[in-house]
């Protein structure tokens, strides 16, 4: 089985590869969906409001109820709120001391998230604290969970529990998340071996020795750097995961940190006939690359982007479902329902177990003094 073979069989590709299209499409209505179910909440939560008696009113009081139209974020302004909370998880992940995968892991399962889930219906402050710490565990990365919590700050072991089952819905179970960052130290290593002349070009291939870039050691030393800092940034905060594999997301880095090099490197991999599949190649590598550009590593929000970002947080406040706000008070009633619903079944079982003992031809049981 080839490598291509191997990742068409994971669920990376089955279930989170996209068109831009349906990418979009999907988004949309998402985000159609939860406008309505909060437009239909907060009518619900002002009736139950009016009709609340005086003794009953404080009980609403807690629950935050817009008064007017409701405003509802857009596809687009959900977007830029997503990108400005993933860079907040990835600077919680650098303050806790995780692993580059790790961060990597957390903000793409809060990308794979809000695709089906809105940030009206549940809010990005409650859902990467527990994407970062079941990345810590999907990642292989021991972090004790009072421990976690504890070093965020503000933050109870049940805060971060609280979306978990939440977020496994919302990622389909499914956790494994391939990363590009081995397939850069895999092409690094084989580029040095090339520039070192431990690996010949193969005879076949477009490219000449004739062709070797300059200076290639060096070359290959600070592309690996530049393309290193592109994959700990720009491939999370876009959607490259979403539209390209790991090796086409690194190749594009390697393209942007020294196109002549990939061009090169593609080519001796390639024969003289596959000119088609040199070209396709290149235009996939280079459209990523694009992609990638778009977000410059380690760039922070402009002063009118973080103007921009600020009232649309503001405007999160007041369109949010009133009836999903607290998820730690509707945990903790699932779990006490569940609880109830245990002890009734427990209770019924005994009574069937009674009713069918008096019924016995031979008796109840008898019990032992």
């Amino acid at each position: 089985m080839s490598e291509d073979e191997r990742y068409r069989t994971s669920t990376q590709y089955r279930l989170w590869s996209y068109t831009p299209q349906s990418l979009f499409a999907l988004r949309s209505s998402t985000n159609q969906i939860a406008a309505d179910r909060v437009r239909e909440a907060v009518r619900r939560a002002r009736e139950a409001r009016s009709n609340a008696s005086s003794a009953d009113a404080s009980d609403f009081e807690s629950v935050p109820v817009s008064e007017g139209e409701v405003d509802c974020l857009t596809v687009e302004e959900e977007l830029k709120l997503v990108a400005f909370y993933c860079r907040q998880t990835i600077q919680l992940g650098d303050h806790l001391k995780v692993p580059t995968d790790v961060k990597a892991t957390a903000v793409q399962y809060i990308k794979r998230f809000y695709i089906t889930n809105s940030l009206m219906t549940y809010h990005p402050t409650d859902i990467l604290k527990t994407a970062l710490f079941f990345a810590t565990k999907t990642e292989n990365h021991y972090f004790r969970l009072t421990k976690f919590a504890d070093a965020i700050g503000g933050t109870k072991a049940e805060d971060v529990l609280a979306s978990e089952f939440l977020l496994t819905q919302g990622l389909r179970f499914t956790f494994d998340v391939r990363h590009p960052f081995r397939a850069l130290e895999g092409a690094v290593m084989e580029l040095q071996a090339l520039s070192h002349g431990i690996i010949p070009v193969l005879p076949s291939a477009n490219a000449a020795s004739g062709d070797r870039p300059a200076n290639m050691e060096r070359r290959v030393r600070d592309a690996h750097g530049k393309a290193r800092e592109y994959l700990k940034t720009s491939a999370l905060l876009t959607d490259a995961y979403f539209h390209y594999t790991p090796s086409q997301i690194m190749m594009a880095s390697l393209m942007i940190a020294d196109s002549r090099l990939v061009e090169w490197y593609i080519k001796s991999k390639m024969t003289t006939s596959a000119g088609e599949m040199q070209s396709k190649v290149l235009s996939t590598i280079k459209s990523c690359a694009e992609m990638l550009r778009t977000v410059e590593p380690n760039s922070e929000p402009s002063p009118t982007e973080r103007k921009e970002l600020k009232g649309l947080a503001k405007k999160l406040t007041k369109c949010r479902n009133p009836e999903k706000m607290d998820l730690v008070a509707l945990q903790r009633a699932k779990r006490e329902g569940d609880e109830a619903d245990e002890d009734k079944i427990i209770k019924k079982r005994k009574l069937e177990k009674e009713k069918s003992s008096a019924d016995d031809l031979f008796g109840p049981e008898i019990k032992r003094p």
